[in-house]
């Protein structure tokens, strides 16, 4: 990965030959940070992400459905990454999920990694 310097943020200086691991150090990097759009920088334009809530899924597709979810969500989001298991272009792990003035929500999250971007994510409850 080429160092990040004044002139070049975290998501320029990443390159697209980094593996999952790498690009979602990134992401939990730039997210928790409070850079929600360097964050989505680092999904691809038809990204689709699946949310188990109770017993329904929603399924959101394309960068702006997926990236907007991201965005707007409340400020102090962080997602904490705990256990990772790295299955070559898909990274897996239990994920802390901390907003101010909620309850923190554990999460199993899988997020598919192609050619450096997020072209998948799928988040459920523990």
């Amino acid at each position: 990965m080429t160092p990040p310097s004044a002139d070049c943020p975290v998501a320029v200086a990443y390159t697209a030959g980094m593996g999952a691991v790498e690009t979602m150090e990134v992401f939990f990097e730039l997210l928790n940070a409070g850079d929600r759009e360097g964050a989505v920088a680092l999904m691809d334009e038809r990204t689709e992400m699946r949310v188990h809530v109770g017993d329904s899924v929603q399924t959101l597709r394309g960068v702006e459905r997926v990236g907007g979810w991201f965005l707007r969500s409340d400020r102090g989001l962080k997602m904490i990454p705990g256990e990772v298991r790295d299955t070559g272009n898909t990274y897996e792990a239990d994920i802390l999920v901390v907003r101010p003035g909620a309850t923190s929500q554990h999460l199993d999250a899988t997020f598919r990694v192609e050619a450096g971007k997020i072209t998948s994510i799928n988040l459920a409850p523990r």
